[in-house]
């Protein structure tokens, strides 16, 4: 039976948490409740009642048993990389679990070809533990992998390095243990079984896929099983220019149906000035000039090296949209002809040009995440959806009307428009993102670093532009939806519920239920309240 219904006040209930776990586990001082109430664009929200930084699985379970048998709702937090309300309170009677304190690496299986990780590694860490292996995960981390844990890519779903040939994150996952909100734990695939190696996700119904991109509605995760492959011995680079984004989209799917891209991503021109992999690019070839100077590099020799440092990026502002590629398979001579067949797809619909953004993002996969930024201190927030390969035509134009329409809009309140649009699998993915001057908030400085946000620290709040940003977010979620898109990360932000079927809805509301039977955990994620 549930010992309370009444939440407890705010003190009692730090003071019930530091009884269970570490009292320097539990934090509820002003500035703390302030810093988790945010999100790289959300803000200002809710303020938790206290936050919980769990060191083991055993902490997490009293804490969140200790929570829920006091009616007071948990939302897990990971890297703090989300601008969904992934993490964000919906209530004032709620806990944050700051899970990055879970960051072991439970077990490297060589031999039956896995890696277990507990939720708050980053991709950075798991990379790190497979050095010298010769393996890799398929998906192997976003951009932000320095900071975005294992736990909130499995939540919110993610795509990047690997994803053009192997999918998002959740194509790679063999099971996951889970928090639920008793503060029981629950293991899927066949690590759910006494004494079985979790070496499979299948074997019956696949509850693993019940946890992932569920924003925590279902539970917390805690460790995921990820499969391994061998990595690639052949790797090459491929870069090209486009006059429109409907021949660059056209050249991606075309690319796609080939399944010879790693991964790769097409930008216009404000994207490649603005963005966290054109500022990460310049670095990038600022050290490599450094690297081809002193005779050591990692990308085809000394001259590659040299023709990568001294071509700078400028090249990049003489095409309306450019593609860059990395191409990997078995050997030279696989590479040779997968290099053929996609050079002869890209000449068809636009120019090659200088394959250096994508040498250098390889070379430095995980740099900082100065893209939460523009390139001179504007906040930033993106929006996306996924289309089948072959409806991209008919939502690039849609969009691009779309957007046009919006011109005058976004000039009067100093709103800047980028796009970026990739690959994943078979699913085409295309991301908007808007610039715009307003405050620099403390979630910023902490993940970039003081002297990086330096000159704008000053700057004031501009809310009525960031209210016009949400409210072209919501139109733009509301076109691609109409136009049959499916979004990842859908937290408190994207329409989801309300877009299911009546029996599909229905069905997942019983699942909540089953997992949930108060609606304690992260409510309001997916649109499932209490």
């Amino acid at each position: 039976m549930h010992s309370q219904a009444t939440p407890l006040p705010a003190s009692e209930i730090a003071t019930a948490l530091r009884g269970v776990v570490a009292a320097d586990a539990v934090l509820d001082d002003p500035a703390s409740r302030s810093f988790y109430s945010n999100d790289i664009f959300w803000q200002p929200g809710i303020e938790p009642l206290a936050i919980v930084c769990p060191a083991s699985v055993q902490e997490l379970c009293a804490a969140v048993r200790t929570a829920t048998q006091q009616g007071i709702a948990v939302v897990p937090r990971g890297g703090g990389m989300s601008y969904t309300k992934g993490y964000l309170p919906s209530r004032a009677e709620s806990i944050v679990v700051d899970a990055r304190k879970l960051n072991r690496i439970l077990e490297v299986n060589t031999a039956d070809l896995y890696i277990t990780a507990e939720a708050g590694c980053t991709w950075a860490s798991v990379n790190e533990a497979l050095a010298g292996t010769g393996l890799r995960t398929p998906y192997w981390g976003p951009l932000s992998g320095i900071n975005a844990t294992v736990g909130g890519a499995l939540s919110q779903n993610s795509a990047f390095f690997g994803s053009a040939m192997n999918g998002t994150v959740a194509d790679s996952v063999l099971g996951v243990s889970v928090v639920l909100a008793d503060g029981s734990v629950v293991t899927t695939g066949s690590g759910g079984r006494p004494g079985v190696k979790p070496f499979t996700r299948e074997g019956g119904p696949d509850l693993t896929g019940l946890f992932l991109g569920d924003n925590g509605a279902m539970g917390i995760k805690v460790a995921a099983t990820i499969k391994l492959i061998p990595v690639p011995q052949a790797v090459d680079f491929l870069s090209f220019g486009f006059p429109s984004i409907q021949a660059m989209g056209a050249a991606q799917a075309e690319m796609a149906r080939t399944r010879l891209v790693a991964e790769g991503f097409g930008i216009d021109r404000t994207k490649a000035e603005h963005s966290a992999s054109v500022n990460r690019i310049s670095e990038g070839l600022q050290i490599l000039g450094k690297v081809a100077a002193s005779a050591k590099t990692s990308l085809g020799g000394l001259k590659s090296a040299i023709g990568v440092a001294v071509g700078g990026t400028d090249f990049l502002k003489e095409h309306a949209y450019t593609l860059h590629l990395v191409v990997e398979r078995g050997d030279a001579q696989e590479l040779a002809g997968a290099m053929k067949r996609l050079r002869e797809i890209g000449a068809r619909h636009g120019v090659e040009i200088a394959n250096s953004v994508p040498k250098v993002m390889r070379s430095r996969p995980f740099g900082p995440v100065r893209g939460m930024l523009g390139k001179n201190g504007e906040r930033w927030v993106p929006i996306h959806s996924v289309f089948p390969l072959g409806d991209a035509q008919r939502v690039l134009d849609a969009n691009e009307a779309f957007f046009a329409g919006k011109r005058s809009f976004m000039q009067a309140h100093g709103i800047v428009y980028s796009v970026m649009t990739m690959t994943t699998g078979h699913e085409f993915f295309l991301e908007p993102a808007f610039y715009w001057t307003d405050e620099i908030t403390p979630l910023h400085a902490r993940s970039l670093g003081d002297e990086v946000v330096k000159p704008w620290r000053d700057r004031p709040a501009n809310p009525a532009s960031r209210e016009a940003v949400a409210l072209l977010r919501r139109e733009t979620q509301q076109l691609y939806a109409s136009l049959g898109g499916v979004s990842w990360q859908v937290a408190r932000d994207y329409p989801f519920v309300e877009l299911l079927k009546p029996v599909t809805s229905a069905l997942l509301r019983a699942v909540k239920q089953a997992v949930d039977p108060r609606g304690l955990m992260n409510p309001g994620s997916l649109g499932l309240s209490a």
